[in-house]
Parts: structure tokens; sequence; C-alpha cells
């Protein structure tokens, strides 16, 4: 796992039909460019009031089976690397994880060479043998994380997807490939904690 220069990482990704939408809190939303291809898909526990993107099928889950779903999408895609990306800054999420993750040797690597990147949203390239570290992560923010600020996006420059994490409950992907869409959503569904709500 190892940063990598934000501005570059962007200019790659523009390229996928991924923009950047910041909120007037200066929180950064990355998201697919609208578009006939463009899907939707939303994954919620009751309790979460993060509200879906228009469009997107949404799916019911219970708090404590969203990293499981997250691992899924992951597998589902064979990513032979992931952007890991902040919505705000990555102290706010080193900060919010710190307690669950002071045993992950791999994760307390990063969070040493962090030191310059804290207060930037230097995506964080992940490759195969990392992703149990991330799979790590994205229960830990689930456990820990309070604020909308310690969001976290999963992406990748070589297909235009994106996976927002939204740590009060709510999964919020974007596909640029409708056959892509439809074998993520259909993996989703099958799952035996998965419950199909009409779509938004």
């Amino acid at each position: 796992m190892e940063f990598v220069g934000y501005g570059e990482a962007i200019e790659l990704l523009k390229e996928q039909g991924i923009e950047e939408i910041e909120d007037d809190d200066g929180r950064v939303s990355l998201q697919l460019i609208a578009g006939d291809e463009v899907r939707q898909l939303h994954l919620t526990c009751r309790e979460s009031e993060c509200e879906p993107r228009e469009g997107a099928a949404v799916v019911m889950v219970e708090r404590d089976q969203l990293p499981e779903a997250v691992e899924n999408i992951i597998q589902k895609l064979h990513l032979s690397q992931m952007l890991l990306i902040p919505v705000a800054k990555w102290r706010k999420v080193f900060d919010a994880v710190a307690f669950s993750m002071v045993d992950n040797q791999d994760w307390q690597a990063v969070d040493t060479a962090a030191t310059v990147e804290l207060n930037t949203r230097d995506p964080l390239l992940c490759e195969p043998g990392d992703f149990q570290t991330v799979n790590a992560l994205v229960k830990a923010l689930f456990s820990d994380a309070e604020s909308v600020e310690h969001g976290l996006m999963i992406t990748t420059t070589a297909a235009p997807v994106m996976v927002e994490i939204v740590p009060q409950g709510a999964v919020r992907i974007s596909v640029g490939n409708a056959v892509l869409a439809d074998e993520l959503a259909a993996t989703l569904h099958s799952r035996p904690w998965a419950r199909p709500e009409a779509s938004s």
C-alpha cells in the first residue's frame, strides 16, 4: 500500500468518466458522470439516513453485514488495484479507526508512513495482497466512525466504478458499465442478508 499524487490520479479517473463534486464544507465526492450506461446501487441498513442517488436500486442490509457486502463487491470486480480516497482528509480516517486497527501490522505501517499525507486526499494505492487490510479498514469504519467526514471512496483507474463507504450505515455504488452493474447487483441480491427494496 502506498500513497500516490492526488492530481495525477484524478486525471486518470476523469478518463473513466469520474468527476469531483465538492460540498460547502470542503468534502469531496467522486461520482460517475450520469449517462445511459451508469447504474446506481445503494446498500443501506434501516437506521441509516443516507439518501440514495437518483434512480439507485436499493438493497437493505443489516449494519453488521455491510463490511461483508463491500468485500463481496471487491471480489466480484476482480480488480488488479484499488485507490482509496477519503471524503475529507486522511487524518479523519486514521483517527476514526485508530483503536480497531491498532493490531493490524500492515495498516500500522501505512499509518507510520502517512505523516505527510494526513492533511491530504492523496489516494492510497492497493494491490490484491492488500485487499485483506482494506476489508479490515472498511469493517473498522462501520464499527467506529461517527461522521460523514470519516467516509472513504474505493475506485480504480482500470474501470468506471466508484464505491463510497458512508460510515452511518450505507454504501453507494456507481458503475459505468451496464453488464458489470447487472452482474454486481445479481451477486448482492443472491446473498442471504440482502433484501431488495423498491428503487427510488
